[in-house]
C-alpha cells in the first residue's frame, strides 16, 4: 500500500512525496529523503517507517517537536488517511493509495464554527477557512477545551515550543488577532475566540 505526504504550506504547497520503505527520513540535513530548508526544522527531525501493515511517524529528538492533527508526537504513531503532519512551519498531508482509499469532501452547509480535527480542517458558515500552522495549533487547542480556559502560557508552550515559554504577550495578542480576522465577522467584536482578561482565552462553542 502506498502511502505519500502532499505539501499543504509555502512555496512548495501541492508537491507529492511518495514514501519509500522501509523507511522515509524528514529533516534540514541533505541526506534526508525530504529536506526541509527551515531552522524550526532539526538536522534530522522525523521518519515514517512501514512495520508491513501501517506507516508509522517517530520524531527523531527534534528540537520544536512533531505534530498530528495538532497533537505533539511523543512516541511512534501509526497514521491514518488524512492525518495532517506538522513539521516546524511545513504542514504535510498523509494519505493512502488513491485506489484503495479514496478521498471523499463533504461540505458543510450549516451557519457557524466548524473544526475538523481528524481532518485539519476549519469551515465558518459554511466556507472553508485556510489557517497557517501556528494558527491552527492555537485554535485545535482552544477547540479541544471546549469553552474552558486556555492560559497565555498554555498557548506559549503548544504553539511555540521551540521557545520554551518565554513568548511575549504581544507575539500571542498577534496570533490571536490573526486568528480573529480570519473567522469573525467583526474581530473588534468576536463571537468565537473570546479574551478572558489577564488570564488568556476561551473558544464560545454553542
Amino acid at each position: 500500500m502506498e502511502g505519500r505526504l502532499v505539501e499543504r504550506s509555502g512555496e512548495r504547497a501541492g508537491t507529492v512525496h511518495v514514501l519509500r520503505p522501509p523507511v522515509t527520513t524528514i529533516g534540514r540535513g541533505g541526506e534526508n529523503d525530504i529536506v526541509v530548508a527551515s531552522t524550526l526544522v532539526s538536522r534530522r527531525h522525523a521518519q515514517i517507517a512501514w512495520d508491513g501493515a501501517h506507516y508509522v511517524l517517530t520524531d527523531l529528538g527534534s528540537t520544536n517537536g512533531t505534530f498530528v492533527n495538532a497533537q505533539r508526537v511523543t512516541g511512534p504513531h501509526p497514521l491514518r488517511h488524512g492525518d495532517v503532519i506538522t513539521i516546524g512551519d511545513l504542514t504535510l498531508v498523509f494519505s493512502l493509495d488513491e485506489a484503495t482509499v479514496p478521498l471523499r469532501v463533504e461540505l458543510p452547509t450549516e451557519s457557524g464554527l466548524r473544526v475538523d480535527l481528524e481532518k485539519a480542517e476549519v469551515w465558518v458558515n459554511g466556507r472553508q477557512v485556510s489557517l497557517g500552522p501556528k494558527e491552527y495549533l492555537a485554535l485545535a487547542l482552544l477547540y479541544r477545551r471546549g469553552g474552558a480556559l486556555v492560559t497565555k502560557e498554555e498557548l506559549a508552550a503548544h504553539v511555540w515550543p521551540e521557545f520554551q515559554g518565554a513568548v511575549s504577550d504581544y507575539n500571542i495578542e498577534q496570533l490571536i488577532s490573526r486568528l480573529r480576522r480570519k473567522l469573525e465577522q467583526d474581530p473588534e467584536h468576536p463571537r468565537y475566540v473570546l479574551t478572558v482578561r489577564g488570564l488568556g482565552y476561551r473558544m464560545a462553542i454553542s
